[in-house]
């Protein structure tokens, strides 16, 4: 017996915006039951365990998975233009390493090491409290500058679905972080006015990476033939169960016709 899975993009964009909007909401009200409501049993379990601005919880775990996701997206894709010797195959690696680390560095907090360093050596406040950004920042400010080239090559309705996604995610990690920032520097972290603006950047960080996924997943089912998963499950006198995992369906005919190089 056979099952076939295919990923769509619609499927899973739709399946991730819910899981995306389920966590946001559980968390915002996690948080406000800390304001508003008398102390209940688990109540601070709760509220860290499903806040989107805490570390190592629900959301951490799910924006890993979904930075993973999209690393793996493009694993994929920097395979395909490999064999079709691609002069940005290159650009898809990197990419693909980039996000791995980004996957690794969400659920390890490593950028948030720099914060104290950074601190003492600026003396920050106000925006800059958060002073990750201003490394990480001019860091991500090179990397797309060089990636200019890349972005303009690409099919229309992915150079915008990226432009969209990069804008919700450096808007969220940078823009609205450092308005967290200043927040955290005058009044605390510890009001409703820095869950409130924590929350919506963490959704928008969220957002971006869905958008950035569904240009992913649009851009190989439109150029390198689409994603599906084979499952065959074993019956009355069939062959052992095999499991054929995630491919590229026409990985060949994309070597002959050699899109996009």
């Amino acid at each position: 017996m056979k099952f076939q899975i295919p990923l769509t993009p619609g499927a899973v964009t739709q399946f991730l915006l819910r899981v995306v909007v389920g966590l946001v909401v559980l968390s915002f009200l996690s948080q406000m039951t800390l304001y508003f409501l008398p102390e209940y049993p688990s109540r601070d379990y709760f509220a860290k365990a499903f806040n989107v601005d805490y570390e190592r919880n629900i959301p951490t775990l799910y924006s890993f998975l979904a930075l993973l996701f999209s690393s793996i997206l493009l694993g994929v894709i920097a395979h395909a233009k490999n064999l079709d010797s691609c002069r940005y195959k290159h650009h898809w690696k990197i990419l693909s390493f980039i996000f791995l680390y980004i996957s690794l560095d969400e659920i390890g907090q490593l950028h948030e090491k720099l914060v104290d360093p950074m601190r003492n050596l600026l003396n920050a406040t106000g925006f800059l409290y958060f002073t990750w950004v201003v490394p990480i920042g001019f860091i991500v400010a090179i990397f797309l500058l060089s990636y200019i080239k890349f972005l303009l090559h690409l099919p229309v309705s992915t150079k915008k679905l990226f432009v969209v996604a990069s804008a919700l995610y450096i808007g969220g990690a940078f823009g609205v972080e450092m308005l967290g920032g200043y927040l955290a520097s005058t009044t605390g972290m510890e009001n409703v006015s820095y869950v409130i603006i924590a929350t919506i950047e963490e959704s928008l960080e969220m957002v971006g990476i869905v958008v950035f996924i569904h240009a992913l997943m649009s851009y190989i089912k439109t150029y390198l033939g689409g994603v599906s998963w084979n499952i065959y499950i074993q019956g009355k006198n069939t062959q052992p169960t095999e499991i054929q995992n995630t491919g590229i369906a026409t990985i060949s005919e994309l070597a002959n016709r050699k899109l996009l190089k």
